[in-house]
């Protein structure tokens, strides 16, 4: 994964891409506030590499947007 994850919004700790039951990534979690964001529309496809998908996730999760109090 070439992407580094930007930390949790809600606690600052650092996350890491979770896995389902049959190994492929299915979203991103924080172990310290134990929240899970999922991303149901990035799948792994037939021949492509695996981290690919691992890469998608990171992209995703890094381009949110962050609310600041005013």
């Amino acid at each position: 994964m070439a992407n580094k994850l930007k930390p949790c919004p809600f606690c600052g700790s650092e996350v890491q891409i979770n896995f389902n039951i049959d190994f492929e990534p299915d979203g991103i979690r924080c172990d310290e506030c134990h929240i899970i964001v999922r991303y149901p529309r990035i799948k792994p496809k037939a021949r492509e590499p695996f981290g690919a998908c691992m890469d998608a996730m990171a992209e995703a999760w890094n381009r949110r947007k962050v609310k600041r109090n005013a």
